[in-house]
């Protein structure tokens, strides 16, 4: 047997979307960025999609699509975010697959349980949704049905497995300490086996409850956690000989938070490139594989019976998703995680009324509730319609009877999406990730009123009146279900301030989010009439309102978001206003002596203008009034970073325009760099490695620190 190497990265963020905008609201927590979303992509997702590998003189030779050779899952929930804000990296992704699906005859890609819920906590009804919407979105996005599928936190009972297998999934992968007993061929009895005595080596197949039976791999323990916890990404060679170490023939299966690559290790992307590079050249006399492709030549003869209720980060099995289990993070010492048995019992609670409604009301609109239910991941990842699945699952093209079936299924969704396992990993029920999770408790409420169902809010508060936040001055969940969650909730009259901030509303003026849409229908006076769609539920409907009312709106957490988009907004005009006063009074500017402050306001405002100008090439300016420039902008950090945005901006439009527009990168790099501007040029730099005339362009590759002849492709 060779020796085959398996690294698999798990991809995964907390479902950050707002349930009623469906999109990602600004997260103080994650500055300068935006969201956590965008700062872990920044730091991991996208280099890991573009790992720099660096010749000897220091200058990057290629950025190397570490998907391609890595076994990987992503959470839908966070590619659906990736495909909305970061396509060149959830490209990459795609391809990643195709690419090692036509290399090795397997594709890297593995499915994801759609919530990441801790799957032996739920119920088998859950269990099988949470499979089912994880494989229309996969197949969606990947083409192809997925042959593997990652459990959260890898926890894992008999009832999990059988329902993977019913699936037709073929294998997931456990940690070691999850093997309780295995058998060889040709043993005749299974032998307990401990975590540092298991065979990692090989598959093994384990038998289900129904009679089915489903692959297990082992990840190599130590390994894997050296890369997590001993800082092994710092040195692509010390990582290459860690992997090594006592590996004969056989599967080296490692598996690894994807986060460690990049954002808990600064540049560990590119000690994970290094090591790829070494198994794609065959050194050592090893070579890359993925789980299908080994699974594929070397079916599983050995058995394996696991410990259920187990899982790769809680010594306790399950527990630390459903009580104090005495697994902490450390964040509020010396707190207590009582509140984790109360939360999920009042999910569950919740879940059990949203159950029970939905299938009495389900089955007087269509003929399988159960069907529609099971289906509508593909509704969830954009693979159809609404309206139309409605329809061709059996609802009546009857406008109520259409818009109460969405909201049901809405509301199931929402249900299973507050029972996403970060909830309970943290030390505090007042935490970011709690809060989410109950926020979308909160709309699953709020659509279970809406379809009729029965008003559970009361028991459910007082269940959660059993957490105590650790925070001091949180209080319990009650309280933080009062004043942080339910505020959370919009009204259409807080969403409609962003129609009237930036300029007057106007009749057909719109603003959109994935979630709902608002447009100016009427404006009488100071009354504005204003028509909403939420495409989720197919619910629309018109409000009015005064313009002063909206002036009152009171604060929220909608509204700070959109208060973030109105000043991007304001930014914009002001810089377009500096280029254009720049142009019109450059030539009657006197010299810039900075020294003694000869400088009126007026003046200082023409900066961004004056600079911009220049930085493009549509200006020339003395050397003089360069190094005042540079001396300004040094002293005025935000208008620096303005500048570095729009110039990162500028030389992506050039970049799109290679080799045409090749000489105006680099006069613009250039010159960025002589005003002391500090630009990212990361994604300039991967447009120019992607080119196929990128040696060509001798001076821009040269700027920017590029070799211009390409790696051989393999």
């Amino acid at each position: 047997m060779p020796r085959a190497l398996c690294i698999h990265g798990h991809f995964y963020q907390p479902p950050r979307f707002d349930p009623w905008l469906e999109d990602v609201l600004p997260e103080g927590s994650a500055a300068p960025f935006h969201d956590w979303n965008e700062r872990i992509c920044r730091q991991c997702y996208s280099p890991m999609a573009f790992a720099r590998r660096l010749d000897g003189s220091g200058l990057i030779t290629e950025a190397l699509n570490a998907y391609a050779w890595i076994s990987f899952n992503f959470g839908p929930t966070l590619l659906t975010w990736l495909e909305r804000h970061a396509e060149d990296t959830y490209r990459r992704i795609l391809a990643a697959d195709a690419e090692s699906l036509a290399r090795w005859g397997h594709g890297n890609a593995l499915a994801q349980v759609y919530h990441h819920a801790i799957m032996p906590l739920a119920p088998r009804l859950d269990k099988e949704l949470e499979i089912a919407w994880a494989i229309q979105d996969f197949q969606h996005r990947f083409r192809r049905p997925p042959q593997g599928m990652w459990l959260a936190e890898t926890a894992v009972d008999l009832d999990t497995l059988d329902a993977l297998a019913a699936a037709g999934i073929q294998f997931t992968i456990l940690a070691p300490r999850q093997a309780k007993a295995i058998r060889m061929p040709g043993e005749a009895d299974f032998h307990p086996v401990e975590e540092g005595f298991l065979p990692v080596h090989l598959p093994y197949r384990v038998a289900t409850p129904s009679g089915q039976s489903i692959t297990v791999f082992f990840y190599h323990g130590p390994v894997s956690q050296a890369v997590a916890f001993e800082r092994l990404l710092q040195n692509g060679e010390h990582f290459w000989q860690r992997l090594l170490a006592s590996f004969e023939n056989g599967l080296r299966a490692v598996a690894t938070d994807g986060e460690s690559y990049g954002h808990h290790f600064p540049f560990g992307e590119m000690a994970l490139a290094y090591v790829i590079d070494q198994a794609r050249h065959g050194r050592d006399g090893v070579s890359l594989t993925n789980f299908a492709a080994y699974l594929a030549a070397q079916p599983a003869t050995a058995e394996a019976i696991i410990h259920e209720n187990s899982s790769w980060s809680c010594i306790h099995g399950v527990e630390r998703w459903r009580s104090n289990c005495g697994c902490t993070t450390g964040d509020y010492p010396p707190g207590n995680q009582e509140w984790r048995r109360p939360l999920r019992r009042a999910l569950n609670y919740l879940k059990y009324y949203v159950d029970d409604h939905y299938f009495s009301a389900m089955a007087r609109l269509g003929p399988h509730p159960g069907t529609i239910l099971k289906n509508y991941g593909r509704v969830l990842c954009g693979a159809e319609d609404l309206e139309g699945f409605l329809r061709r699952h059996g609802v009546a093209a009857d406008p109520k009877a259409l818009t109460q079936a969405a909201r049901l299924l809405a509301m199931q969704r929402c249900s299973l999406a507050s029972f996403s396992s970060c909830a309970w990993f943290f030390d505090d029920l007042a935490r970011i990730e709690p809060l989410n999770g109950l926020t979308w408790a909160r709309r699953a409420l709020d659509l279970l009123a809406a379809t009729g169902g029965p008003d559970v809010e009361a028991g459910f508060v007082r269940i959660l009146a059993e957490a105590q936040a650790n925070r001091p001055g949180a209080g319990t969940g009650a309280d933080l279900w009062e004043h942080e969650v339910t505020p959370r909730r919009p009204s259409v009259e807080e969403l409609t301030h962003f129609l009237m901030v930036n300029s007057p509303p106007v009749v057909g003026k719109r603003v959109l989010w994935p979630g709902v849409t608002l447009t100016v229908a009427r404006v009488q006076g100071e009354v504005l009439h204003i028509e909403y769609v939420w495409p989720r539920t197919l619910e629309h409907g018109s409000v009015a309102t005064t313009i002063s009312a909206l002036a009152r709106t009171p604060p929220g957490r909608h509204r700070l978001a959109l208060s973030r988009a109105m000043a991007s907004h304001r930014e914009e005009l002001l810089f377009q206003a500096s280029i254009g006063q720049a142009s019109r009074l450059a030539r009657l500017l006197g010299p810039m002596d900075l020294g003694q402050h000869r400088f009126e306001v007026d003046i200082i405002l023409l900066v961004p203008g004056l600079a911009w100008n220049w930085l493009v090439g549509e200006a020339t300016l003395p050397a003089a009034r360069v190094t005042a420039l540079a001396e300004i902008l040094a002293s005025n950090p935000g208008v620096r970073e303005l500048l570095q945005r729009q110039a990162e901006s500028k030389a992506l439009q050039f970049a799109n325009h290679l080799p045409n527009e090749s000489g105006a990168l680099v006069n613009l790099v250039r010159r960025a760099r002589e005003i002391g501007l500090r630009c990212t040029w990361w994604e300039v730099q991967n447009r120019v490695l992607e080119h196929p005339q990128r040696g060509r362009m001798l001076e821009l590759c040269q700027i920017l620190s590029l070799r211009p002849d390409p790696p051989t492709a393999y």
